[in-house]
């Protein structure tokens, strides 16, 4: 699959569930040729609409004009019972894989190998090189980093960089998707194209949300404005009214020109009431129509957060520390660990895939009884609370509402809990949704304010590949948050841009 021409048109493109639930509308664009990211928030359907693209489900409304077929490679797929040369047969009699692109994909991977055996990122390569080898003039490939590590990740982004075909990665990586030569972002507002890599569209999106924003709450003024002249003038004219009314009954006046001064201040009232309220209402729709219009945004009103510890407070000591499994006869690391943390420092644990990190989270955090196995050397934890929040959200009840997350870890009222779980974004009867019908932005928010709510606020906040399947707003938030973190913090991530923008110290584990 070498660069070709290639156009592929939207024109109102919608799609509705057969229960009637409608998850997107009216999306028109085009992609040609070259790299182009999608991204948007969860939920919004862009996996959804790879699918229409590449024709395996049809869209319910609008139309699309494609030159070339267009091929999909979903997130997950299963793996047969096969060889990596049997899976890939079908490509050698291709002339769509060029040796360059197949050596760059495949060169380190045995074909004998079962397909079971590879880890993630060798399957989703092996799959990439299958699925290029078909006569498609775009291929889609759906979130084909996460979960790798950064070996993994870094082979697949060398693979894009050297590829010249045309491709559509839906992603929240933003590593990756400064590859991309555009992006193209999926809102509640539709889709807006952005000719650009990651950075420039995360530049030109800040501004215009800013103008966004700034001209909503410039309309909201004006709103506000109109509404307290209109209250104004009323309250003048129904003052002017009363004492017109005094003045005249006092001054003898007659009675026939008492009436008709009083029915002409009620005309006066009348067309105040009707200019002014017509105004207001303009006014109102105005900001009502720009406030439609704006794309929706994720953010967490929340202050600095967490328990100040001191710079000398012990978080945990590791002096020749290893560890085995129960009956295995190996070390879990090639050299034994010496590593001391104290006070608020960030830390991160990196490395491959296997090489020990959440393992090493859980003895930590277990004081050396977990998992089951033989410690050499010492393991020392420091007299600290602790909160643990990891990739599964293990720290919520899926049977639980929002409000009964909190309600568990917090003596303090509905109301209050209420109150606070707004800054969350959980407004109004939104507390009463349960957990497992939550997004997983959604139950990162609320593992947040599971921790930062709860009677006993950590001392060490602990987190395990926390980005895993966030989109980039949530991303945006956790990364917020963690920067107002006050206390120490110890996180598992493969993701680079992430660990920079927390200012964490990153601390490699190697595999045995």
């Amino acid at each position: 699959m070498q660069n070709q021409i290639f156009q592929l048109t939207a024109h109102h493109v919608g799609f509705e569930f057969s229960n009637g639930l409608r998850l997107f509308t009216s999306l028109s664009f085009t992609v040609g040729i070259g790299r182009y990211g999608l991204v948007g928030p969860n939920g919004i359907g862009k996996s959804t609409l790879a699918k229409i693209l590449s024709g395996e489900i049809p869209a319910t409304e609008g139309e699309i004009h494609a030159s070339h077929p267009v091929t999909y490679l979903r997130q997950i797929e299963e793996r047969p019972v096969q060889t990596v040369g049997e899976f890939l047969v079908e490509i050698w009699d291709s002339a769509q894989l060029d040796a360059v692109t197949q050596e760059s994909l495949l060169g380190d991977i045995p074909f004998d190998r079962e397909l079971q055996q590879l880890s993630g990122g060798e399957w989703t390569r092996v799959r990439i090189a299958k699925a290029l080898a078909t006569n498609s003039g775009l291929l889609i490939l759906d979130e084909p980093t996460n979960n790798l590590d950064r070996e993994a990740k870094r082979r697949i982004i060398e693979f894009l960089q050297g590829f010249e075909g045309n491709l559509l990665v839906i992603s929240h990586d933003r590593e990756l998707l400064e590859e991309m030569d555009s992006i193209l972002e999926m809102s509640n507002q539709g889709m807006r194209a952005y000719g650009g890599s990651y950075s420039f569209y995360h530049e030109q999106r800040a501004q215009e949300i800013e103008q966004e924003q700034s001209t909503l709450n410039q309309l909201r003024r004006e709103k506000k404005k109109t509404e307290k002249e209109l209250h104004s003038k009323v309250q003048s004219q129904e003052k002017r009214m009363r004492r017109g009314q005094f003045q005249g009954e006092k001054g003898g006046m007659p009675k026939i020109l008492l009436g008709a001064r009083k029915r002409a201040a009620q005309v006066t009232l009348g067309a105040i009431n009707s200019n002014e309220s017509q105004r207001a209402e303009n006014a109102s729709a105005d900001f009502q129509a720009h406030f439609s219009s704006v794309r929706s945004q994720t953010a967490l009103r929340l202050k600095e957060i967490g328990t100040l510890v001191p710079a000398e407070k012990l978080i945990f000591t590791l002096a020749n520390f290893n560890f085995r499994f129960a009956g295995s006869d190996s070390w879990l690391w090639p050299e034994n660990l010496n590593l001391h943390m104290k006070g608020p420092e960030r830390w991160a644990f990196t490395g491959k895939n296997g090489a020990g990190k959440t393992t090493l989270i859980q003895l930590l955090l277990s004081k050396g009884q977990k998992p089951t196995g033989e410690i050499r050397g010492e393991l020392r934890m420091g007299s600290l609370r602790c909160s643990l929040i990891d990739q599964e959200y293990s720290i919520l009840n899926s049977e639980q509402t929002v409000l009964e997350s909190i309600m568990d870890v917090s003596g303090k009222g509905a109301e209050w809990i209420r109150n606070e779980l707004a800054a969350f974004q959980f407004l109004g009867d939104r507390v009463h949704q349960k957990v497992q019908s939550l997004s997983g932005g959604e139950k990162l928010k609320l593992c947040l304010a599971k921790v930062f709510l709860a009677d006993s606020v950590p001392e060490l906040l602990v987190l395990d590949e926390p980005t895993n399947n966030l989109d980039l707003q949530s991303l945006e938030v956790l990364e917020e948050v963690l920067l107002g973190y006050q206390g120490p913090l110890l996180v598992v991530s493969h993701d680079p841009v992430f660990l920079e923008n927390i200012q964490t110290r990153e601390v490699c584990l190697l595999q045995s």
